[in-house]
């Protein structure tokens, strides 16, 4: 029994035929001597499909092939549906086919090609989707913009920043803010690679032309901050890292240990506590707390440490949260049981080794580790810690 995609082939195929009769009988009103009925093939192109005999079908539907705009649209369709179907070889044989065709307007070509490059992404062609994509973006026309689309995809994929730099800066021209933050992205992509190579120069560079695209890009923040503290510029690493907080306070927890260390090399322990009772008074979260319950343990002891986080988690509970207390519980036996709390510590031990510590916002794809690009949506910027009774 043929399944949906196939019935949907059908019916492209009952309207292309439908078209075709149409325009034979507009002809033959309008003259006295008509052309040879397509008909007949049509019926036989339907017929192999019922029998799932796509590959003669093909052959019977592109023999009754006459362009003009109805059948262009219909045979582009039919590529579609081999495409979503995997059938990939059979949508290419179909756009190539048209695109041989001396009829085609300079319209048609252009969206024929870009149908064709497509197949050649789903093939894993990706130097031949590129050149081809590339031609049909060298000039302004309405497909120029999808081009520079796939081929931002394509440059994603090969991990080209440079050229996916080019690409995205063309369609920032026409869209604007849309592409501000994948731009950012691209060139923290660079500034990462100056930095493996040592050239801070122009890692410093591209991560300023990050802030131009996107001046709340925290990837950035953070790539700034880190280089700070190798150059021992400790004040200008805090103040990248505090930017974080106002850039957007859900990605804190990453600063946090670069930011005790910047505060602990200029002798400033209570710079720190400072910042962390800011950002437990406008959005406590539990990295912050146990951040702070660490430096209480280690500044009033583990009592005080122990009021404080047994405070903090009865309004913001978590697994980490719940974890630590049990940690400074066993460092003092002397309240509750001590067995007790030793199998609970196992337990949420155990828990936390198998809880993501990264989720996406955008499609919910989690990790233990952290992705600029997600690996599951290809979302720019939409992972960061997870958050709640589970996460920071």
């Amino acid at each position: 029994m043929p399944d949906v995609a196939l019935l949907a082939l059908i019916v492209v195929a009952m309207l292309a035929g439908y078209l075709l009769g149409r325009r034979d009988l507009r002809k033959k009103n309008q003259s006295q001597s008509s052309g040879q009925p397509l008909s007949k093939e049509y019926f036989v192109g339907l017929n192999y499909l019922l029998n799932e005999q796509t590959d003669e079908a093909i052959e019977t539907f592109i023999k009754a092939l006459d362009l003009n705009n109805d059948t262009v649209d219909t045979y582009l369709a039919l590529g579609s549906l081999f495409a979503r179907r995997g059938e990939v070889e059979k949508s290419i044989r179909v756009h190539q086919d048209l695109l041989a065709r001396p009829s085609l307007t300079s319209s048609q070509s252009l969206r024929v090609q870009l149908e064709l490059a497509k197949d050649f992404m789903q093939a894993g062609l990706l130097d031949r989707a590129e050149a081809m994509l590339a031609d049909v973006a060298k000039n302004n026309h309405e497909y120029r913009p999808e081009a520079l689309q796939q081929l931002l995809k394509i440059y994603e994929q090969e991990r080209e920043w440079s050229k996916a730099v080019a690409v995205g800066e063309e369609l920032r021209k026409t869209g604007g803010d849309k592409y501000a933050v994948v731009l950012a992205h691209f060139y923290c992509e660079g500034a990462q690679i100056c930095l493996d190579r040592n050239d801070r120069m122009s890692a410093r560079k591209a991560i300023r032309q990050a802030f131009t695209r996107d001046k709340n890009c925290v990837r950035a923040s953070l790539l700034l901050a880190r280089m700070e503290f190798d150059d021992g510029r400790y004040r200008d690493c805090i103040k990248a890292l505090e930017k974080v907080a106002l850039q957007n306070s859900q990605y804190v927890p990453l600063t946090l240990e670069l930011l005790e260390q910047a505060y602990n090399r200029l002798g400033n322990v209570r710079g720190f506590t400072a910042f962390l009772g800011r950002c437990l008074s406008e959005r406590p979260g539990g990295a912050v707390i146990l951040a702070m319950t660490k430096v209480l343990a280690s500044d009033r002891g583990d009592e005080q440490a122990l009021r404080f986080l047994t405070d903090q988690l009865g309004k913001n509970p978590s697994l980490k949260g719940l974890n630590a207390l049990m940690t400074l519980q066993l460092r003092n036996p002397a309240v509750g049981s001590l067995q007790s709390i030793r199998l609970l510590k196992e337990m949420t031990d155990k828990m936390l080794e198998l809880k993501p510590v990264y989720q996406c916002n955008s499609c919910g794809f989690s990790g233990k580790e952290m992705h600029w690009m997600c690996p599951g949506c290809h979302s720019w910027g939409a992972i960061a810690p997870v958050q709640g009774i589970e996460g920071e």
